[in-house]
C-alpha cells in the first residue's frame, strides 16, 4: 500500500512540476547579452556581458544560452565554442529561484566593421530533466569597431608633408589688421614687420604678428575601389586606415575635417558625405561612418564625386584624394582641377609587385610589401 502511495505521489509531483515548467519557465526571466563598450579601435579588447535574472521561486537546473557573434572576435575562454562562418557559443547554467547571474567574456576585436549579437536562443528543462523549453531572445546590443590609427614613422612623415603645404599656404595670407602680438626678429621676415618702437625699447629687432586671414579646412576624398585583383581586401582596409588616421591627426590639430566617399553601407546604400567638423566627437561620427563601410560603388560612383568638384569646388578648402586607383582618367580629372587652382593631394596606396604606374607631382605613393603582409 505504502508503495503504491508512493508511487502515486511521485506521478503527481512529476505531472505537477512538469505542468508548472511548462506554464512558468520562461515567466520573469530576462536574459540580455550585451557589448561592454559601444566602440572601440580594431586590435583592442573588450568584453560580451551575459546577464541571467531568474526573477521568480521556481530554479532553472539546466539552462543553455547559444548565441552567435563575428569569427573575428577572439574570445579568452574557448569553451563550448564552434566556428564556421560565425563564432557559436552555447554557455550552461544552472539558475536558482531569484537569482541573477553575470558572466563576463573577454574578446580581442581583430578587424574593423560594426558587430552584433544574433542568433540568441535559450533553453531550459524542468526538474526531472525529461522536456525541454526554447524561445528566442532578442538583442539589439552592437559593437563599432573603428578602423586602426597610423602610428608610422612613414604616416608621420606624410602628414608633416601636409601640414607644412597647409601652414605655407597660411603664411602667405596674414591679416594685417588682425594683431596677436610681438616676438624676435628672425632673418626671414619682412622688413614691413618690424616694430620699431619695440626695438627701441628692447634693444633689438621686434616684429608685428598677425593672424590669418585663412582657417585651413580639410576634406578627405575617399575612393575604395582598388580595381586590382591582388589582395583588393588588404588595400582597401588600408585607405580606410589612412582616411581614420588622417582625420585624427587634422582633428588634433584643431583643423576642420570633412569626409566624401563612395562607401556603401550593409543595405549597399550609400553613405555619402559627412559635412566638417572640428572636435573630437566629430571624429567618432567620422569612425562610425568608416566603421559602417561593407562596399562601395566603385571607380564610377567615385568619378562621379570628383566630376562634382569640378562643377563646384571649395576654393578654401585643401582635399585629401586617399584612392588606390590611379588610372589616367581619373588623373587627367584631376589635372584639370589643378589647373582650376584646386588645391590638393593624392595618397596612393600600392603593392611593391605592381609599382606606381602613373606618377602626378602630387602624388604621395604608399608602398606595401606584398610577402610582408
Amino acid at each position: 500500500m505504502q508503495l503504491i502511495i508512493a508511487i502515486t505521489v511521485a506521478i503527481f509531483i512529476f505531472i505537477w512540476q512538469k505542468s508548472l515548467y511548462n506554464r512558468m519557465w520562461d515567466e520573469d526571466l530576462k536574459v540580455d547579452i550585451r557589448f561592454k563598450d559601444s566602440y572601440i579601435n580594431a586590435g583592442e579588447g573588450s568584453s560580451l556581458y551575459e546577464i541571467i535574472n531568474n526573477n521568480k521561486l521556481l530554479p532553472l537546473p539546466v539552462f543553455h544560452v547559444k548565441f552567435s557573434v563575428d569569427k573575428s572576435f577572439l574570445f579568452d575562454n574557448q569553451d563550448n565554442v564552434s566556428v564556421t562562418d560565425c563564432y557559436h557559443r552555447n554557455d550552461a547554467f544552472s539558475i536558482m529561484g531569484n537569482q541573477k547571474i553575470t558572466r563576463k567574456l573577454d574578446f580581442q576585436s581583430t578587424k574593423r566593421g560594426v558587430f552584433a549579437v544574433s542568433g540568441v536562443t535559450i533553453t531550459a528543462k524542468d526538474f526531472f530533466m525529461t522536456k525541454t523549453f526554447a524561445s528566442v531572445v532578442e538583442c539589439n546590443s552592437r559593437l563599432f569597431v573603428f578602423p586602426r590609427k597610423m602610428d608610422t614613422p612613414e604616416f608621420e612623415t606624410y602628414f608633416n608633408t601636409v601640414m607644412g603645404d597647409i601652414e605655407a599656404r597660411r603664411g602667405l595670407l596674414e591679416d594685417p589688421y588682425t594683431f596677436r602680438g610681438i616676438r624676435d626678429y628672425d632673418v626671414s621676415d619682412n622688413m614691413s614687420k618690424i616694430n620699431w618702437k619695440a626695438s627701441a625699447k628692447s634693444g633689438q629687432l621686434m616684429v608685428n604678428q598677425y593672424g590669418y586671414s585663412w582657417e585651413p579646412r580639410i576634406k578627405i576624398l575617399l575612393n575604395l575601389d582598388t580595381n586590382q585583383m591582388i589582395r583588393s581586401d588588404y588595400i582597401t582596409e588600408l585607405a580606410i586606415e589612412l582616411a581614420s588616421s588622417i582625420a585624427m591627426e587634422f582633428l588634433n590639430n584643431r583643423i576642420s575635417v570633412g569626409l566624401v566617399s563612395n562607401a556603401l553601407d550593409v543595405k549597399k546604400s550609400p553613405l555619402g558625405e559627412l559635412s566638417s567638423g572640428t572636435t573630437m566627437e566629430h571624429m567618432l561620427t567620422i569612425d562610425r561612418y568608416l566603421a559602417s563601410v561593407v562596399g562601395n560603388s566603385e571607380i564610377d560612383g567615385f568619378l562621379d564625386i570628383i566630376d562634382g568638384l569640378i562643377d563646384s569646388y571649395d576654393r578654401e578648402s585643401t582635399y585629401i584624394i586617399i584612392s588606390p586607383y590611379h588610372r589616367e582618367d581619373l588623373l587627367l580629372k584631376l589635372d584639370y582641377l589643378r589647373e582650376m587652382g584646386m588645391d590638393f593631394h593624392i595618397l596612393v596606396p600600392y603593392f611593391d609587385v605592381q609599382g606606381l604606374k602613373d606618377h602626378r607631382d602630387y602624388i604621395y605613393g604608399w608602398e606595401v610589401e606584398l610577402d610582408e603582409i
